[in-house]
């Protein structure tokens, strides 16, 4: 994402939530979630961490965290010609809502190739490491996973009331074994670290509140 983008949505946000500390050098909480403020769709209710930043596509909310660190380029980029940038993105999740079913919810958002997984009654037919049943806090429903060497996302199907929540977890190569330069992006100020990002995660979805 360009620099410009970036600091026009820490103003953004810094007047959503007044909580923004530009000046805080210490790994984001992950909890506790209550009490917070959260950020609210005509559908949705989704609490906001500290030091999160938020974009609002028609009501498909990204909720993410970056920070300002040393020129690289995109890990996952596999073509070689992203351009440098020195804004890393350790934390990047999607969350919308739908009222269809939860067959055709999977195949709208995942793709219409997962047809073989689903029969003619809409049952959905797991797959181990691929599409599995799936709980977080009182939701549940099926967790996809897409992705090579490391790059991709996990896409969670959660039941709730009158429909289903879909989220998108971004994956974050950097932070793991298959960057040879994983201690250098480790150590960046701010940095949120995967297991912090896994309980931020659990957090905000447990504490998600669809009207």
């Amino acid at each position: 994402m360009q620099k410009i983008f970036f600091y026009s949505l820490i103003v953004s946000l810094f007047f959503l939530t007044g909580c923004f500390n530009s000046g805080n050098k210490t790994p984001t909480p992950a909890t506790p979630i209550t009490n917070q403020q959260y950020y609210e769709t005509a559908d949705l209710k989704i609490p906001l961490p500290a030091n999160m930043f938020v974009k609002d596509e028609n009501g498909a909310i990204t909720l993410f965290h970056a920070v300002e660190t040393f020129s690289h380029t995109d890990f996952c980029d596999f073509k070689g010609d992203s351009l440098p940038t020195t804004t890393f993105h350790d934390f990047t999740a999607k969350f919308s809502f739908t009222t269809l079913t939860m067959d055709k919810t999977i195949l709208k958002f995942g793709g219409e190739y997962l047809k073989e997984y689903i029969d003619a009654d809409g049952i959905i037919k797991e797959s181990e490491g691929f599409l599995e049943k799936t709980k977080i806090g009182d939701y549940a429903g099926y967790k996809l996973t897409q992705g090579v060497e490391g790059c991709g996302y996990d896409q969670y199907f959660l039941t709730a009331p009158n429909g289903i929540l879909v989220v998108k977890k971004d994956f974050v190569p950097e932070l793991t074994d298959l960057n040879m330069q994983k201690e250098k992006y480790q150590t960046i100020p701010n940095v949120i670290l995967p297991e912090k990002s896994e309980q931020i995660f659990e957090e905000v979805v447990k504490n998600i509140v669809v009207k």
